[in-house]
């Protein structure tokens, strides 16, 4: 590839533990056109400082790289300090500084591709020869008729909308849309003008215990004026009189912003609703920040876990970038949710800004919290593909896949899957999965080694034909099964009758009760004390159990 400048470049050193400036590995970095590599000479054993890495090497996809940063001329050479997606943080020293300055060009340029067409997945090929050609792919792992069937949809109460099979009514919703049988196509094209990039109230899920449903869309363009739409008010009481088994005298609209951000959102077109014209509404807002705070707090954490010399530093680090009270939050908010619609019997509808982050997170892990199916291998993967790809979260935008605006990265689906491992550590024996399978998904969403997590929404993968181009993740995680399987597993899902056997999960989300998740944000420091009781190595179960991970 014409960006790379020097292929490979001997005598570098790489500083392993940040803390100690003596502590470096002598080697070879090499560039090649999806990644780099840095591998480690010989080492000789009378030498004193110089270290080996396990495997002799570190090799990391260039979209992986967060920032490269060059750092001030010192007597060993030219530093380069590279900030991973995954955590990772390497210091390299080169010798010559011509080689620092290529080095910095080639990663900077590479790390920030302006097209798909550039990106990994079309170029990647994963050893996958044991599997059929479905699971090689993983594409089939989403088949929307059973997920929605599995809660008795469609139905008396719910009914398929073929508006938007050609993104015509929302280019960031999928295809595929339940709405309540009461919405006449006119109710549900005038709901979608009245909301914000056109996401109308859709269904997501219904609790079939008693039959009450989450739906989710954007917020209203209502405006200082107080805009109204006939339309979408009579969106939300379809809604509402769509639950006949549970309660349907009121519906919640559940507001995951801060009241100020909402009022913010009104002053600029669009807000909140007002429950003066929605029939039998009870409105609630919730304090979930926007992408830019949860920015600066990850920011903030990571820069906490790099530098922090002492526990008691560590973690003042760590409370000050308010990261575990964002998650908090966040866990409480979705289970406000779960408990009106399992224990209130009263239906959902959930909004944000736009619908493709908090809403998303919280629509997801109320369902996790309220059904064990999605708590099972495939339940999750579906749960990713219905609330995340197919609602339209922006993975291209959100974890800087593609170059694009700065201000628009921000870590949602790093906060979420963090959420369920809040959840797996309360409850150790509900999960088929383990936090390995969390943190493995994360690193090949950052990899953009495939071609699930490409692009913005539905539409965007279907016009660049992704599943024809590219590997699905979902095959590599199937092929690689043995390691994320969790041995104290319980169960509490029947698939042969599609039945909930274990009831939702009620768990008390105090402050003590959210811990940093280490072994995502801590395992590259070789320093580091902040280690859990539940965190079992691989190797270790892997002995006790005959395979598989524990958590």
């Amino acid at each position: 590839m014409d960006y790379i400048e020097k292929p490979n470049i001997p005598n570098v050193l790489l500083q392993r533990n940040l803390r100690v400036s003596k502590n470096y590995i002598r080697g070879t970095f090499y560039t090649f056109p999806t990644s780099f590599m840095f591998k480690c000479d010989a080492v000789d054993p009378t030498s004193t400082g110089v270290q080996s890495i396990p495997g002799g090497e570190i090799e990391v996809p260039h979209c992986q790289i967060e920032s490269v940063e060059r750092l001030n001329l010192t007597s060993s050479g030219t530093p380069l300090y590279i900030r991973c997606k995954t955590f990772l943080v390497l210091k390299l020293i080169f010798k010559k500084e011509p080689d620092a300055n290529a080095v910095e060009r080639t990663l900077a340029r590479l790390s920030k591709p302006v097209s798909i067409q550039e990106i990994t997945a079309l170029n990647y090929h994963p050893n996958a020869k044991h599997c059929s050609a479905s699971q090689r792919s993983g594409w089939s792992v989403f088949d929307i008729n059973i997920e929605y069937e599995r809660f008795g949809v469609p139905g008396k109460e719910w009914q398929y909308c073929n508006l938007n099979e050609e993104y015509k009514m929302c280019r960031t919703y999928p295809s595929w849309l339940f709405v309540p049988c009461e919405a006449t196509s006119n109710i549900v094209m005038g709901s979608s003008k009245f909301r914000s990039q056109g996401r109308l109230p859709a269904l997501s899920y219904v609790y079939t215990p008693t039959g009450a449903a989450i739906c989710r869309c954007s917020q209203p363009c209502v405006g200082i004026t107080n805009n109204r739409s006939d339309a979408d008010e009579k969106m939300i009481s379809a809604i509402r009189l769509a639950n006949v088994k549970g309660r349907n005298d009121k519906v919640y609209i559940v507001d995951t912003r801060p009241r100020v951000n909402a009022l913010v959102n009104r002053a600029g077109g669009k807000g909140f609703e007002d429950v003066k014209n929605y029939t039998d509404v009870l409105y609630r807002n919730f304090s979930i920040q926007n992408i830019h705070v949860m920015r600066d707090s990850i920011r903030k954490l990571r820069s906490t876990v790099e530098s922090a010399i002492s526990v008691a530093a560590y973690t003042q680090g760590i409370e000050e970038s308010g990261w575990l009270n964002h998650i908090r939050i966040v866990l409480e908010t979705a289970q406000f949710v779960a408990r009106a619609v399992a224990m209130e019997r009263y239906s959902v509808v959930i909004h944000c800004s736009d619908g493709w982050d908090r809403t998303a997170q919280c629509s997801s892990l109320s369902q996790i919290l309220l059904d064990p199916y999605y708590r099972t291998l495939n339940g999750f993967q579906v749960l990713v593909e219905k609330e995340w790809l197919g609602f339209g979260h922006k993975f291209v935008d959100r974890c800087a896949l593609l170059y694009g605006n700065p201000e628009e990265v921000s870590p949602i689906f790093l906060q979420f899957l963090d959420c369920v491992h809040q959840l797996q550590t309360y409850y150790p024996s509900h999960f088929e999965f383990n936090q390995y399978y969390l943190i493995e998904l994360y690193d090949m969403l950052t990899s953009g080694k495939f071609g699930t997590f490409l692009g913005n929404c539905e539409r965007d993968r279907i016009a660049s034909k992704l599943s024809e181009k590219t590997f699905s993740v979902w095959g590599y995680m199937w092929e690689n099964i043995h390691k994320f399987l969790n041995p104290y597993y319980e169960g509490g899902y029947d698939a042969s009758t599609l039945t909930n056997t274990k009831g939702m999960l009620r768990p008390v989300f105090e402050a003590h009760n959210i811990i940093v998740w280490d072994k995502m944000y801590c395992r590259y420091d070789i320093t580091s004390e902040a280690k859990t009781a539940l965190d079992i190595d691989i190797e270790t179960v892997e002995k006790v159990r005959g395979g598989g991970c524990g958590n």
